[in-house]
């Protein structure tokens, strides 16, 4: 089968499986709109697997093209011939199946593109499973997962405009994870398969659950990364006057956590948990825009500062998922 007919049937393939109304605008609506979006009822909380999800992911990956973004993800179409790019990266564990969405931004400078900056957030939530849920009383009801983690996607969108729009130094990739309320499902099949070589990736930023903050210090999770990274994300917040504090509240519980395994720094930024975590009280009328926005400039000073400053050289280690 012709390389560009498979692309296209991935594409047609996760289309056919969206949930019924979910046709929004490519236009971006701005970080409130996205959420709305993500959030509403169409997606039925967007847990993995399902056409709620698919919508989820198409829409992602509509929105990247119509910035211009170029898909991030290779794809083989037989033993030496390599195929088009595709903006998901599917995957299956035992765990759950799905699939990443990402794009990618060149830098700015021809001696560091090869470099790469990870971006991610992750997509999906529970769906309409008690499985997981802090209210299993209300059975099949919907878990929107508005700040959990729509809003980390809607920022990493709002991100992904203004680097496309100034790219920095090194290249950047948006990555939009796929089955993290299963154990990081997605961001684990990431780093077991980077459709870069590891070694080329110079650091990690993470955005979970962004969307609480109502003028609370944002939460910088520094658990997987150095000392002289920890330092750099102090020294931005300082810059930008964001009231910042280091956390280990997520150490482990979120999409950062993977790139330990090919020694990747990384750093993961939220507003902490609240009382209507993992519940069907997580709606987009609680969400603090406003605090969103602080919290894109803050990673976008850190993503801009990570592309710039010069790293040591390193060896990716060897993955044990």
């Amino acid at each position: 089968m012709p390389c560009g007919t498979r692309a296209l049937l991935l594409l047609l393939l996760v289309a056919c499986r969206q949930a019924p109304g979910a046709n929004p605008s490519l236009t971006p609506s701005g970080i409130a709109g996205d959420i709305a979006f993500l959030a509403g009822r169409a997606l039925q909380g967007r847990a993995a697997g399902t056409p709620g999800n698919d919508s989820a992911a198409l829409f992602l990956a509509r929105r990247h093209e119509a910035l211009g973004l170029p898909a991030a993800f290779p794809r083989q179409c037989g033993a030496e011939r390599p195929c088009e790019w595709s903006y998901f990266q599917p995957f299956s564990s035992p765990e759950a199946r799905g699939h990443n969405v990402g794009a990618f931004i060149r830098g700015a400078v021809d001696s560091l593109h090869e470099q790469f900056v990870v971006v991610g957030a992750h997509y999906d939530h529970l769906g309409t499973s008690p499985r997981f849920a802090r209210d299993p009383e209300l059975l099949s009801s919907v878990r929107p997962g508005a700040d959990d983690n729509a809003s980390g996607t809607a920022a990493l969108l709002e991100l992904a405009r203004r680097l496309a729009a100034n790219p920095p130094p090194r290249s950047v990739l948006i990555v939009h994870f796929d089955a993290e309320e299963h154990g990081l499902v997605g961001s684990r099949a990431f780093v077991q398969s980077t459709p870069v070589p590891a070694s080329s990736i110079v650091f990690m930023l993470n955005l979970d659950m962004v969307g609480r903050l109502r003028g609370r210090d944002v939460l910088v999770d520094g658990s997987v990364a150095d000392a002289r990274t920890r330092s750099l994300a102090d020294s931005v917040a300082r810059a930008l006057r964001v009231p910042a504090a280091r956390s280990s509240a997520s150490a482990g519980r979120s999409d950062h956590a993977p790139f330990a395994s090919i020694r990747v720094p990384a750093l993961s930024l939220t507003s902490g948990f609240h009382e209507d975590y993992h519940r069907a009280t997580d709606v987009p009328a609680r969400i603090d825009v406003a605090g969103i926005a602080r919290i894109v400039d803050l990673a976008e000073g850190i993503v801009r500062a990570a592309a710039s400053r010069s790293w040591p050289p390193r060896q990716s280690s060897s993955i044990a998922w």
